[in-house]
Protein backbone atom coordinates (compact mmCIF):
# COMPACT_ATOMS: atom_id res chain seq x y z
CA UNK A 1 0.00 0.00 0.00
CA UNK A 2 1.38 3.36 -0.84
CA UNK A 3 0.78 6.50 1.15
CA UNK A 4 -0.78 9.77 0.14
CA UNK A 5 0.36 11.68 -2.90
CA UNK A 6 3.10 13.32 -0.83
CA UNK A 7 4.50 9.90 0.17
CA UNK A 8 8.04 11.29 -0.14
CA UNK A 9 7.33 13.42 2.95
CA UNK A 10 6.86 10.38 5.19
CA UNK A 11 9.84 8.90 7.10
CA UNK A 12 8.61 5.34 6.56
CA UNK A 13 7.07 2.96 4.08
CA UNK A 14 3.97 0.97 4.89
CA UNK A 15 2.50 -2.30 3.76
CA UNK A 16 -0.34 -3.64 5.88
CA UNK A 17 0.37 -7.10 7.25
CA UNK A 18 -3.06 -7.46 8.87
CA UNK A 19 -1.74 -7.97 12.38
CA UNK A 20 -4.68 -6.08 13.87
CA UNK A 21 -2.27 -4.41 16.29
CA UNK A 22 -3.37 -0.92 15.25
CA UNK A 23 -6.93 -1.89 16.17
CA UNK A 24 -6.00 -3.49 19.49
CA UNK A 25 -3.46 -1.04 20.89
CA UNK A 26 -3.70 -0.80 24.68
CA UNK A 27 -5.09 2.61 25.49
CA UNK A 28 -6.01 3.19 21.86
CA UNK A 29 -9.10 5.19 20.98
CA UNK A 30 -11.01 5.20 17.70
CA UNK A 31 -12.20 8.76 17.21
CA UNK A 32 -15.32 9.29 15.10
CA UNK A 33 -17.10 12.37 13.86
CA UNK A 34 -20.67 12.92 12.72
CA UNK A 35 -19.86 11.90 9.13
CA UNK A 36 -18.22 8.66 10.30
CA UNK A 37 -21.23 7.86 12.47
CA UNK A 38 -23.73 8.52 9.67
CA UNK A 39 -21.75 6.45 7.15
CA UNK A 40 -21.20 3.46 9.45
CA UNK A 41 -24.75 3.51 10.80
CA UNK A 42 -26.12 3.48 7.26
CA UNK A 43 -23.91 0.58 6.25
CA UNK A 44 -25.04 -1.40 9.29
CA UNK A 45 -28.70 -0.59 8.66
CA UNK A 46 -29.00 1.31 11.94
CA UNK A 47 -30.35 4.73 12.70
CA UNK A 48 -27.70 7.18 13.86
CA UNK A 49 -29.29 7.19 17.31
CA UNK A 50 -29.24 3.40 17.41
CA UNK A 51 -25.62 3.30 16.30
CA UNK A 52 -24.63 5.90 18.90
CA UNK A 53 -26.41 3.98 21.67
CA UNK A 54 -24.64 0.74 20.81
CA UNK A 55 -21.22 1.75 19.47
CA UNK A 56 -20.34 5.31 20.53
CA UNK A 57 -18.92 6.16 23.97
CA UNK A 58 -20.78 8.59 26.21
CA UNK A 59 -18.34 11.35 25.19
CA UNK A 60 -19.83 11.11 21.68
CA UNK A 61 -16.49 11.33 19.89
CA UNK A 62 -15.14 7.78 19.95
CA UNK A 63 -16.20 4.19 19.53
CA UNK A 64 -16.76 2.04 22.60
CA UNK A 65 -14.08 -0.52 23.33
CA UNK A 66 -14.56 -4.07 22.25
CA UNK A 67 -13.21 -7.13 24.06
CA UNK A 68 -9.86 -6.46 25.71
CA UNK A 69 -9.87 -2.78 24.67
CA UNK A 70 -9.82 -3.76 21.01
CA UNK A 71 -11.82 -1.88 18.42
CA UNK A 72 -15.39 -3.10 18.62
CA UNK A 73 -15.25 -3.78 14.85
CA UNK A 74 -12.00 -5.79 14.82
CA UNK A 75 -12.68 -9.26 13.43
CA UNK A 76 -10.00 -11.68 14.49
CA UNK A 77 -8.86 -14.77 12.67
CA UNK A 78 -5.80 -16.01 10.81
CA UNK A 79 -5.51 -12.42 9.60
CA UNK A 80 -7.18 -9.61 11.49
CA UNK A 81 -9.72 -7.60 9.58
CA UNK A 82 -12.11 -4.72 10.00
CA UNK A 83 -15.74 -5.76 9.86
CA UNK A 84 -16.66 -2.27 8.58
CA UNK A 85 -13.59 -1.78 6.37
CA UNK A 86 -15.43 -0.12 3.46
CA UNK A 87 -16.94 2.51 5.79
CA UNK A 88 -14.34 2.63 8.58
CA UNK A 89 -13.68 5.92 10.37
CA UNK A 90 -11.50 8.42 8.52
CA UNK A 91 -8.91 8.19 11.29
CA UNK A 92 -8.57 4.45 10.65
CA UNK A 93 -8.48 4.84 6.88
CA UNK A 94 -5.60 7.29 7.15
CA UNK A 95 -3.39 4.99 9.29
CA UNK A 96 -0.39 5.33 9.46
CA UNK A 97 -0.25 8.62 7.56
CA UNK A 98 -0.88 10.70 10.65
CA UNK A 99 0.99 13.99 11.13
CA UNK A 100 2.27 12.92 14.54
CA UNK A 101 4.07 9.93 12.98
CA UNK A 102 5.70 12.20 10.45
CA UNK A 103 6.60 14.93 12.91
CA UNK A 104 7.41 13.13 16.18
CA UNK A 105 10.22 10.53 16.12
CA UNK A 106 9.12 9.05 19.45
CA UNK A 107 5.56 8.55 18.17
CA UNK A 108 6.94 6.88 15.05
CA UNK A 109 9.20 4.62 17.14
CA UNK A 110 6.21 3.55 19.24
CA UNK A 111 4.14 2.90 16.10
CA UNK A 112 6.96 0.80 14.63
CA UNK A 113 6.98 -1.38 17.74
CA UNK A 114 3.25 -1.87 17.31
CA UNK A 115 2.85 -2.23 13.56
CA UNK A 116 4.86 -4.79 11.56
CA UNK A 117 3.86 -3.02 8.32
CA UNK A 118 5.87 0.12 9.08
CA UNK A 119 9.37 0.02 7.66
Amino acid sequence: MSGPSEAGDWPFTFRCRRSGNCCARPGGVVHVDAADIARIAGALGLSEAGFRARYVAATGDRLVDGFGSRCVFLAEGAEASCSIYAVRPVRCASWPYWPELRDDPSALAAARRLCPGLE
